[in-house]
């Protein structure tokens, strides 16, 4: 360890007078008064034979504590004032001959001790800086040490040196970390190859070969710790350099890149399967750009091998569904996540709409800021040709119903024409068959699937009274199932009939209230209708039922799984059901 603090007197004079800041005046003036006050003591303490005894150690200090300059004018001074005190105005020369010459010695000898004194000065001044400097590069040099051995610890790589077989001689704390090394003595002189794994172990010996060479070289290989747990690793191999400038070492510093290889395996099997998908997936910026395609997207359109730069979101769409996609679609993703409906995209070839139903979602980066849009689609071409053939299939089965029903209804004409009883039967089957057209129009517009509620009032009670005038709806909506359909419309047409005879629609003043309502939620929530009539004439209870109301009761209740009955009340009948939802109908949107 270099000192850095002066240990002796002279060190701490030397010291002191370097590090004194007097100007050229001050020096001088000091010099002058130091040697004045030697000669005076000499003249009060020191006899003539040793006169110039006193001056040389002041001369010698002024010299060491300010310089050569003052150390010179001391010299001179020394000499002179020697001299004066020596002398008398009796000597016709002022001292003897002999003095003269000693004098002369005296100032020659004071000149070499000086310029030896002022450059033993120059030199300790330039030791002392030479040793603050290597104090300095020392602890400059601790500081730099302790920095890379903090560097080396608390790095996640796995910092090695080899030797130049390729033997480990060096591990960092980090590696051996990350290496899952407790104890590097363990691993310490074994060969580095040995430690990768199929090409990679090529890889590793064909880096310490370069290194050897003095080239740098890096390779991606799969290494197990030493308790070996399966990492993958990016490495870089370089060189060493001894004193003579040849290689000497090998540094090799691993990175583990098991995460990021994950990621990019994950990567990978997305992109194959989006280039193997049969769907159109496609990506944008936010400004619309479009930059992916997958090769069924540029099939679809007819993009093969066209360039993607100039095309935006909007150019695949006709351009009636142009401001849907720019002020709906993309909006609601920005807003909601995600968005999927029917549209059309238009062939860049031939301008064929392409029934399509497209899907959009939105690409966020890590911090989750919108970047862009993504969508898979799907063509809907033979779905759309289907169900419009089921269409055509559907208007033509209705067409023979109701060519059914209309001959069904001409065969009972004529088998009771002729019955006077039997006259206001036909006409009451005549109505009830035209009911059961009207449901099935209901049913046959849906595929048969389901009907809506209010659709199917609507139909079945408009040729009896003008809707939301005379006959009022209302409820939630509500699709019938499809066995229940033909029994409620049946009862809705037996309800207005009986309406229009005896109730509130056989004046110019009553009106129904056809009101339907969801109590509770899931398919155990309770579906209950009610038909109401107010201002018609006064209501008696009948003597018996007829089979209308026997239709309405029974096979409601029977259809419906639940209760149905009927209240005559003087000022109006009502007419209440209540079912499962589960069994009657589902809520649209459930």
């Amino acid at each position: 360890m270099i000192r850095s603090q002066p240990v002796s007197v002279f060190d701490r004079i030397v010291a002191w007078s370097l590090g004194l800041q007097l100007s050229r005046t001050t020096q001088y003036l000091l010099a002058t008064l130091v040697i004045l006050a030697v000669g005076g003591g000499r003249v009060l303490f020191v006899p003539d034979t040793l006169p110039w005894l006193l001056f040389i150690p002041a001369t010698i200090a002024i010299a060491l504590i300010t310089g050569k300059g003052p150390g010179l004018f001391a010299a001179g001074l020394s000499t002179a004032t020697g001299i004066a005190s020596l002398g008398t105005f009796a000597h016709p020369t002022w001292v003897p001959r002999q003095q003269w010459i000693a004098a002369g010695l005296f100032l020659l000898v004071m000149i070499g001790l000086v310029i030896l004194t002022a450059e033993l000065r120059g030199s300790l001044r330039r030791a002392r800086r030479l040793n603050a400097e290597l104090v300095e590069s020392e602890r400059r040099a601790v500081e730099r040490q302790a920095f890379l051995s903090g560097v080396l610890a608390s790095s996640t790589d796995c910092i090695t040196v080899l030797d130049l077989d390729g033997r480990l001689t060096f591990m960092s704390d980090g590696g051996q970390r990350v290496m899952e090394v407790g104890d590097f003595n363990a691993v310490a002189g074994c060969p580095w190859p040995d430690f990768w794994q199929g090409d990679g172990r090529a890889e590793a010996e064909a880096a310490i070969e370069a290194a050897g060479r003095g080239a740098a070289r890096s390779f991606v290989g799969k290494a197990d710790t030493y308790r070996g747990t399966p990492r993958w690793w990016h490495v870089a191999v370089s060189p060493i350099a001894g004193p003579d400038g040849r290689p000497d070492r090998i540094l090799a510093v691993s990175r583990d890149i098991t995460n990021l290889r994950a990621s990019e395996e994950d990567r990978d099997r997305f992109v194959r399967l989006a280039e193997n998908s049969t769907d159109f997936i496609g990506m944008a910026r936010t400004d619309g750009s479009v930059f992916y395609l997958n090769d069924a997207a540029r099939r679809l359109v007819g993009l093969d091998g066209a360039d993607l730069a100039p095309l935006t979101i909007a150019d695949f769409f006709p351009p009636d569904q142009v401001g849907t996609v720019t002020r709906t679609v993309l909006p609601a993703v920005a807003r909601d996540g995600h968005w999927a409906g029917a549209l059309d995209f238009r062939h860049f070839g031939t301008g064929e709409l392409i029934p399509v139903l497209y899907s959009v979602f939105p690409i966020t980066d890590a911090s989750g800021a919108l970047i862009g849009y993504a969508t898979v689609t799907r063509d809907f071409r033979d779905r759309r040709r289907a169900e419009d053939d089921m269409r055509l299939m559907n208007e033509e089965l209705a067409h023979r119903l109701k060519n059914v029903l209309a001959v069904v209804q001409s065969v009972a004409a004529q088998t009771l024409r002729g019955i006077p009883e039997a006259e206001a039967a036909s006409r009451s089957l005549s109505a009830r068959l035209v009911a059961l057209g009207a449901a099935t129009d209901v049913l046959t517009g849906r595929s048969w699937r389901s009907a809506d509620l209010c659709e199917l009032a609507t139909r079945a009670l408009s040729p009896h009274g003008r809707i939301g005038e005379r006959i009022r709806l209302s409820g939630p909506a509500v699709t019938l199932k499809p066995e229940l359909t033909v029994a409620f419309a049946l009862a809705l047409h037996e309800l207005a009939t009986n309406a229009a005879k005896y109730g509130a629609l056989s004046n110019d003043t009553g009106h129904v209230a056809l009101t339907w309502s969801i109590d509770g939620e899931g398919d155990d929530a309770t579906l209950s209708v009610c038909w109401r009539e107010a201002g018609g004439p006064p209501v008696t209870p009948p003597l018996r039922k007829g089979f209308g109301s026997v239709l309405i009761e029974r096979s409601l209740r029977s259809y419906f799984s639940g209760k149905a009955a009927t209240d005559y009340r003087p000022d109006g009948l009502v007419f209440e059901l209540a079912a499962r939802l589960g069994d009657a109908a589902i809520v649209t949107g459930n």
